[in-house]
């Protein structure tokens, strides 16, 4: 076995632990933890929204605009 072919071996082991780290720790996001993120979420799109505002962007606001709503429903859903 050549180092290339450890390497490659190496590299698929990393990224099967990467993968199923990311897994599990999604399961584990609680209610609480998932309004926060969505709150985060929400002040980057309004932040966005009133960048592209003053830049006269206005395709890129209406597709921040039903981002903002589609995140809204979330949060009086919780």
């Amino acid at each position: 076995m050549t180092d290339k072919d450890i390497e490659k071996i190496a590299q698929r082991v990393a990224d099967l632990l990467y993968k199923k780290a990311n897994e599990h720790l999604r399961f584990e996001i609680a209610e609480e933890d998932q309004e926060q993120v969505l709150l985060a979420e929400l002040a980057k799109a309004m932040t966005l929204l009133d960048s592209y505002l003053i830049k006269e962007e206005y395709d890129k606001c209406a597709i921040l605009q039903n981002k903002i709503k589609r995140i809204e429903n979330k949060l009086k859903n919780l």
